[in-house]
């Protein structure tokens, strides 16, 4: 049997004062950081809401408040007292606070409708339909599949059908 399971949308507010501009592209991998990690990399948001400020010191306006624990985001930047830039699956940056952020691996669903499959191939048997904005457990990628867990359901789907989830041979 199939079962279908979605988590709603996004869940963020966003403040007044926002830019439209589209994002940039996304920068190529940098080693020099103040933390030592990888830039860009993928990370969390570790609580049920998060505040996202316009720079990088609590003094700086909140831009973005996020409702969504788990949601992956894309660290893009970093400064030496422990603030990070991040980009989220719309494409919004903004400045939070590494105590904010978890290592954790997620992805978030950007179709509706992914089918999750038992095995990482297209004939293998489908498990789930998964919603637009469902967040997972990523536990491993493997071809350009995605085997991930999420609540009642574990399995793989390929890897285009998420945000958060680097290429293989990349270290984000």
């Amino acid at each position: 049997m199939i079962c279908s399971v979605a988590l709603g949308a996004l869940n963020m507010t966003a403040h007044a004062g926002d830019p439209q501009a589209p994002s940039p592209p996304i920068p190529e991998i940098r080693f020099d950081t103040p933390s030592g990690l990888p830039v860009p990399r993928f990370v969390s948001l570790k609580a049920e809401e998060t505040f996202c400020r316009a720079g990088p010191t609590f003094a700086h306006p909140v831009r973005i408040t996020y409702r969504r624990r788990g949601l992956p985001a894309m660290v893009i930047a970093e400064t030496r007292d422990h603030w990070r830039k991040i980009r989220d699956p719309e494409g919004d940056e903004c400045w939070i606070h590494r105590t904010k952020l978890s290592g954790a691996k997620t992805a978030i669903v950007m179709e509706d409708g992914l089918v999750l499959r038992a095995r990482p191939h297209d004939g293998a048997m489908q498990k789930a339909r998964l919603g637009r904005g469902l967040i997972a457990r990523v536990e491993k990628t493997r071809d350009g599949w995605v085997k991930i867990s999420a609540p009642n359901v574990r399995g793989w789907a390929p890897r285009e059908g998420f945000w958060g989830v680097a290429a293989e041979g990349e270290r984000r």
